[in-house]
């Protein structure tokens, strides 16, 4: 028989650990992770807040490294369009840092620069050198204060708490960006326009 004292105090310690954690926490060092039933009320507890758990794994379709929570999805929305902390400034810098990194670098292998000289490195009509001195410190400064970068300008732990659905929503994002034109941005497009919202030709 299970006792129920140990079973609530366990899952009150994974959640509250889960809300603090810097990582994702492995399930073997915590009881209330690694027990399915109980992993299942460490969901429905954090349900309860606005929270989800999310399963981080190596790779996708990899086996699970471990578990940390984030924002449900439904809430998520409401707080992308407030961001009362971070200013466009930040959002460009936190753009251009996730580019650079996770796609030009982790995706297509290219040796690029630090996100600091690629940043010096681009004058002229094009906007790109409307981020510097003392705007792009404090944007540096910001955003890894919400761990949304690491101290050496990568994407932080702080992105580890998106959702599947929020993870893809920020990759279509930059298919939006980068290839607006494309079909499968034309399918994005399509696909976030509200039911009933009449579908003229592309």
């Amino acid at each position: 028989m299970r006792d129920v004292t140990v079973d609530e105090a366990a899952i009150l310690d994974t959640v509250r650990a889960l809300e603090a954690a810097d990582a994702p926490l492995r399930p073997h060092e915590w009881r209330a992770l690694d027990d399915q039933t109980l992993r299942a009320m460490v969901g429905q507890r954090l349900q309860l807040l606005g929270r989800q758990l999310i399963t981080v794994t190596d790779g996708e379709g990899g086996p699970v490294q471990g578990y940390i929570s984030g924002w449900s999805d439904d809430v998520a929305v409401d707080l992308a369009e407030q961001r009362p902390n971070l200013q466009s400034d930040d959002l460009a810098v936190l753009a251009l840092i996730y580019l650079r990194t996770e796609i030009l670098q982790r995706v297509l292998g290219e040796d690029v620069p630090s996100v600091l000289a690629g940043l010096a490195d681009h004058t002229g009509i094009d906007g790109r050198d409307a981020l510097q001195g003392n705007r792009l410190t404090e944007s540096l400064r910001r955003l890894r204060a919400h761990q949304l970068i690491t101290p050496l300008h990568y994407p932080g732990p702080a992105l580890l708490r998106l959702s599947p659905a929020q993870r893809q929503r920020l990759e279509e994002n930059l298919v939006l960006l980068l290839r607006p034109d494309s079909i499968w941005a034309r399918d994005i497009r399509v696909a976030r326009r509200p039911s009933g919202t009449p579908q003229y030709p592309s």
